[in-house]
């Protein structure tokens, strides 16, 4: 009895684990090596307003940051302070299909 009420449980939980639930993706970019301040946008598309704050880039060549929605454009820009004009700008888009 106890074995398959252990059993039961197990089942229910590796059923809700597969089904169908999808995290929100972390996004990786790469952005250039450059000297300089520089500073990180990320603007949403569908909100048609900045999606963070603009912060330090770290001149590492990567940028990790959380996408706060699924079926959105994010455009990402590498903004240098001195010269007063975007180095990079990418867009990135995450959607689920079925």
């Amino acid at each position: 009895m106890k074995k398959t009420i252990l059993a039961s449980i197990l089942l229910v939980v590796c059923a809700s684990s597969f089904s169908g639930l999808v995290d929100l993706p972390k996004e990786r970019v790469a952005l250039p090596i450059v000297e300089g301040s520089h500073l990180v946008c990320i603007w949403d598309d569908a909100a048609g307003d900045w999606a963070t704050d603009f912060v330090d880039y770290d001149h590492t060549g990567m940028y990790d940051f959380n996408v706060p929605e699924w079926g959105t454009w994010y455009w990402i820009g590498l903004w240098d302070e001195a010269a007063g004009e975007y180095v990079v700008s990418k867009w990135v888009g995450h959607f689920l299909t079925e």
